[in-house]
């Protein structure tokens, strides 16, 4: 129990201090409920005035591999605000310990240097993604009751028609494990960011941006190559796709019949198939072992590196 403690303090400290990571997600969160209300507002006046006709009305076609898309789709907006606002906490997290001097005092207190990365690394890759999975979770639920009681306003049985719990479940196990690949994915990215944020006296960002764009430009202008372009852009461009699968012709886009959630991995679909696919591509454990190694460089730089 002893052994957990700090750990466990560490990990209340990084929640407690970085806020913006919980109330940014939350503000979206409210914006999308109140998107959703207007939209169920809408589509009741909509119906009342003449503008859309209800005569025995419902839903043909693939209804509830629509609801799967929807649901991933609204999960991809969030998304995009999770990391972006991981990608500014992991480059300061580091250098804001070294610039306002905190670093001593953790130092002076019974925490490892190893604990204190960590703690940031797991906020990034496991707490953040958690809560996001979380505040989607509550939004659907809480989107899908208004467009509910709408429809039903109007005429329409969306519990009937559209609304399977079956599906609704596996979609949201898809993107529980698409998060968990795209966290592995983004390693090298993410230990990258730790590694500038421990070593760059300032202007991280420009460090983080810089270094890669200059090894680059220096192998397209003298080897006239562009394995490091290949490497670095076409490995974060998967990894920022959080939905989709692979197949030998690289990233490929797009949805179609998204009900059918245990489809193969070569198909452009959403499936439990294509996420864990992703796990058998040796890009994917050769970017963790460099993001390993970038880690092992943050811990080795926190533990020699004092306040700037």
């Amino acid at each position: 129990m002893n052994a957990i403690r700090p750990y466990w303090m560490l990990a209340k400290r990084e929640v407690w201090e970085h806020k913006s990571l919980w109330i940014v997600p939350i503000v979206v969160a409210c914006l999308v409920a109140l998107g959703s209300s207007y939209g169920g507002v809408a589509l009741i006046v909509a119906a009342h005035q003449g503008v859309i006709t209800v005569n025995n009305m419902g839903i043909s076609g693939d209804a509830r591999g629509g609801l799967h898309i929807a649901m991933l789709a609204m999960a991809g907006l969030f998304n995009v605000v999770m990391l972006f606002m991981v990608w500014f906490y992991l480059m300061d997290s580091l250098y804001a310990d070294r610039k306002d001097r905190s670093v001593l005092f953790w130092r002076s207190m019974p925490v490892s240097d190893t604990a204190t990365v960590l703690s940031k690394l797991f906020t990034g890759m496991v707490t953040a993604p958690a809560f996001m999975f979380v505040l989607v979770v509550i939004v659907e639920i809480v989107a899908g009751m208004i467009f509910t009681i709408a429809s039903g306003i109007i005429g329409v049985n969306l519990l009937h028609e559209a609304f399977y719990p079956g599906t609704i479940i596996l979609t949201w196990i898809v993107l529980a494990f698409a998060l968990i690949q795209q966290s592995l994915w983004l390693l090298p990215y993410w230990g990258w960011f730790l590694l500038c944020s421990a070593w760059a006296k300032k202007l991280v960002l420009a460090w983080v941006v810089l270094i890669p764009l200059g090894a680059i430009l220096i192998e397209l202008i003298v080897f006239r190559s562009h394995y490091l372009s290949d490497g670095i852009l076409g490995h974060i461009g998967r990894g920022l796709v959080l939905f989709g699968s692979y197949g030998k012709h690289g990233p490929q886009m797009g949805f179609h019949g998204g009900a059918h959630i245990f489809g193969q991995p070569g198909d452009i679909a959403v499936t439990l198939g294509s996420v864990a696919y992703m796990f058998t591509l040796p890009e994917m454990w050769i970017g963790v072992g460099i993001g390993i190694i970038f880690i092992l460089g943050a811990i080795w730089l926190r533990r020699h590196r004092s306040e700037i």
